[in-house]
């Protein structure tokens, strides 16, 4: 019995790896650079259940996709199968939902469409243009100095409610994560008013791996963790610490 127990815990440190895996810089709560977040938690519990063992390597996202593409690092955690980078794609496992962010008291900016931004200023998130669907790529294409994409994102929203840029284009959770946060520090006025244009469906997320096994056990480890409820215990626990997160 004691030889099986051995065997079995060998068998299994084997096929066990540390995996460095990309995650995008400044998208609390999603992903936190001391190892936290809704994200890093379901890809490390998701993994674990295999006994992987995640190595954080956190980019920029155009960055990243290079060091991913070029076999830098085993795995990227936030990827469209459409990226057009030859890997192995998992299951769908979190989605971001962006909106057109306008300060109200713009009261002369109105945005129904996506090609409605033409007019305006914008800055949006790093690689927006590859991630928001061809209508959004044309009509920001020759905006020139208009239309600006910023890696961090706490940047980005202050700029915006500073009234630097007109529009705010962005991950709902992430703009009021970092508005929160100015508002805590001092460095916006707490009443300020928004409001937001629906112009994009929910970006649906995978991880990538260059292993196809790798992409396998964390299929079976999301599986696992919807299945037994932890997926949504994740989300219910940066909820109940921030703000109401959807999924």
């Amino acid at each position: 019995m004691i030889k099986l127990f051995l065997f079995m815990l060998l068998n299994i440190s084997l096929f066990a790896k540390d995996i460095q895996m990309l995650f995008a810089t400044s998208t609390p709560p999603y992903v936190f650079k001391d190892g936290s977040g809704i994200v890093l938690s379901i890809v490390k519990e998701a993994l674990a259940y295999k006994n992987h063992t995640v190595k954080p390597v956190f980019l920029e996202m155009g960055r990243g996709f290079e060091m991913f593409k070029n076999g830098y690092v085993d795995a990227t955690s936030i990827i469209k199968q459409t990226s057009g980078i030859e890997a192995f794609y998992s299951d769908y496992f979190m989605q971001y939902h962006n909106y057109a962010f306008v300060l109200s008291s713009n009261k002369n900016i109105k945005i129904d469409s996506i090609k409605d931004l033409k007019p305006y200023h914008i800055s949006a998130f790093q690689n927006a243009r590859v991630f928001l669907g061809k209508e959004f790529e044309n009509t920001v294409a020759d905006m020139g100095k208009k239309y600006r994409e910023i890696a961090d994102q706490k940047l980005q929203v202050y700029m915006f409610l500073k009234n630097r840029t007109q529009v705010a284009v962005m991950d709902r959770h992430i703009f009021q994560y970092y508005t929160n946060m100015l508002v805590s520090e001092n460095k916006i006025d707490k009443d300020i008013k928004v409001e937001k244009a629906e112009l994009f469906e929910p970006t649906r997320y995978r991880t990538a791996f260059r292993d196809k096994s790798l992409r396998d056990d964390f299929n079976e480890g999301l599986a696992a963790l919807k299945k037994n409820g932890r997926y949504d215990e994740i989300y219910e626990e940066y909820g109940k610490k921030y703000f109401k997160v959807e999924k």
